[in-house]
């Protein structure tokens, strides 16, 4: 039976193959997860220019009112700090597979990415927003992995060659303070990305 694994699975399984196995599966109920698809779908209709109140109305609808305040504080956070970047919109939350047809059982890799932009030198430029209590430390970066597979995706799927995948981390609170956290692309990353795909097909078997 061919392997198909999320992005996200296989960032847990780089990180604790245990975690992988037995974690039970999100639950797409749970406030932290409808919380961060909301604001996740209000970036992108600014980004895309395509923010409309019914629209607006509809995403918040199921949200207390201080709830929706963070939203749209958070959303304006996000917006400001894009314009000061001055980076240019090309696509977002883009869905793909791909097929590894050069490893055993050619295992299936699933993905969906936030953002890509452009930078002002034309650089290509992953954006990945998280919503967190504290700012992230040096152990939490460590373990995100995320910055090696989106880049890699869109390189073998699309051609497209990433220079920089950058965490935009924004606190829950009515006055969000934004966090950067950016990681270079190395050369090897394909070559690290498959090795990942590998591992994961050998500890299944």
């Amino acid at each position: 039976m061919t392997i198909s694994i999320r992005a996200t699975n296989l960032e847990k399984f780089i990180n604790c193959p245990m975690a992988y196995k037995y974690s039970p599966p999100v639950d797409p109920d749970k406030l932290p997860f409808i919380f961060g698809t909301a604001l996740h779908m209000l970036v992108e209709m600014h980004v895309q220019w395509l923010e409309n109140q019914d629209a607006v109305d509809a995403i918040l609808y199921k949200f207390w009112v201080k709830e929706r305040k963070m939203l749209k504080a958070m959303v304006e956070c996000f917006m400001k700090h894009l314009e000061e970047r001055n980076l240019e919109y090309v696509m977002s939350e883009y869905s793909m597979t791909h097929r590894y047809n050069d490893i055993e059982q050619t295992p299936i890799l699933e993905w969906t990415f936030d953002l890509l932009f452009k930078d002002k030198d034309g650089a290509y430029v992953i954006v990945d927003i998280k919503t967190a209590n504290k700012a992230w430390d040096e152990e939490h970066m460590e373990g995100v992995k995320q910055w090696r597979i989106y880049p890699h995706l869109l390189k073998v799927e699309c051609w497209i060659d990433v220079k920089r995948f950058e965490y935009r981390i924004m606190n829950k609170t009515l006055s969000p303070k934004l966090q950067e956290v950016v990681f270079e692309i190395w050369e090897d990353n394909d070559t690290v990305v498959k090795n990942y795909m590998t591992d994961l097909v050998i500890a299944e078997d």
